[in-house]
């Protein structure tokens, strides 16, 4: 359950979710008084891709809500509606065993999560309909994703670039060794993407514009001169308009945050135990979370750490291949440190 995207794989369906954390709904009216109405939550009108494609493009009486930010749920109402709906949508998918309304789930979570936000993800998942879980850290199952073997001590290092947060981490055994997380992340790209054509030419672009800008021409290494369109409004006129813009503007823009992410890497390099740093040279650093994809952000870490950097194949999807593999062998399962468990 990311900041960006939520993904749910069921056992012997694969990946059945793969949508954006986003809900569309109507806005709530703020009622006061003795007449104010006792039902004060608001009809869902679009959830995932639906809501994405709503964002800066709704009316007034209506409202695009990302329930998860920075990896951390700030809306529990509307992540409860939208994990229900996911749940409720899974079991309506045909399967050769018997139905159970009530589900056993396993959640990845940050390996920064507090005892707070902890209680938050338990209570929305069991009021969702769920029997009972676990919280697993995403970056112990992205390791098993990865193949990293969990009954010795095998030391990997993964950087988990997401939407909103952007973690480090050197796992072994099962459990996270070091682990440091910022609030920098594939959001704050968009935002600086954003903020530079405001400010350099006045043109205004809404977020998903400057997401398939980043997407499109994004590059921190060695570009190769390409070059797009980024339409938008005009600050000064209020008309529509349009400017060409290249890869150097975008990498002029980003560099900064992009180096808030360097940064982090070398403070969990500084941190790690000195038995770990061979196994970390001999595997490299591997990078996951689709925030990964950005181009020349491997060679930039590989400049500045002088390890070899990899990007993990389908980086979006390795924490939820770790759970398959969790779930698929139990053997493995029973090695991995669990952050907490709940039921029912």
């Amino acid at each position: 359950m990311g900041s960006s995207n939520m993904r749910i794989y069921l056992d012997d369906k694969g990946v059945v979710i793969d949508e954006p954390t986003m809900l569309a709904r109507q806005k709530k009216r703020r009622w006061i008084g003795l007449l104010a109405p006792r039902k004060k939550s608001s009809q869902p009108i679009a959830y995932g891709d639906k809501a994405k494609e709503m964002l800066d493009r709704e009316p007034k009486s209506i409202e695009v809500i990302s329930p998860v930010k920075n990896g951390v749920i700030l809306d529990m109402e509307t992540a409860e509606e939208l994990i229900s709906y996911y749940l409720r949508l899974i079991y309506e998918i045909p399967s050769k065993y018997p139905k159970i309304f009530k589900p056993k789930v396993m959640v990845g979570v940050p390996s920064s999560i507090n005892q707070v936000q902890k209680r938050a993800v338990k209570s929305i998942f069991l009021a969702s309909g769920a029997r009972e879980g676990m919280l697993v850290e995403e970056a112990a199952l992205s390791a098993v994703g990865l193949g990293l073997p969990v009954d010795r001590s095998a030391g990997l290092l993964i950087i988990d670039v997401g939407g909103g947060k952007t973690e480090a981490t050197i796992v072994s055994m099962g459990g996270v060794v070091v682990g440091k997380g910022i609030k920098t992340a594939g959001d704050n790209l968009d935002e600086a993407i954003m903020n530079y054509l405001k400010m350099k030419y006045g043109l205004l672009v809404g977020k998903n514009s400057a997401e398939r800008i980043k997407i499109e021409i994004g590059n921190v290494g060695e570009g190769s001169g390409r070059e797009m369109l980024a339409k938008g409004r005009d600050l000064e006129t209020g008309l529509p308009k349009s400017i060409k813009i290249n890869e150097s503007e975008i990498r002029e823009a980003i560099i900064l945050e992009v180096s808030k992410m360097i940064k982090l890497v070398r403070e969990v390099l500084d941190e790690a135990p000195p038995e770990l740093m061979d196994e970390v040279l001999k595997r490299g650093i591997t990078l996951v979370g689709n925030g990964s994809r950005l181009r020349g952000l491997t060679e930039l870490i590989e400049k500045d750490t002088k390890i070899n950097a990899r990007v993990a194949e389908e980086p979006g999807l390795s924490v939820v291949r770790g759970g398959e593999e969790l779930i698929k062998d139990r053997e493995i399962l029973k090695q991995i440190k669990l952050v907490s468990g709940f039921k029912q």
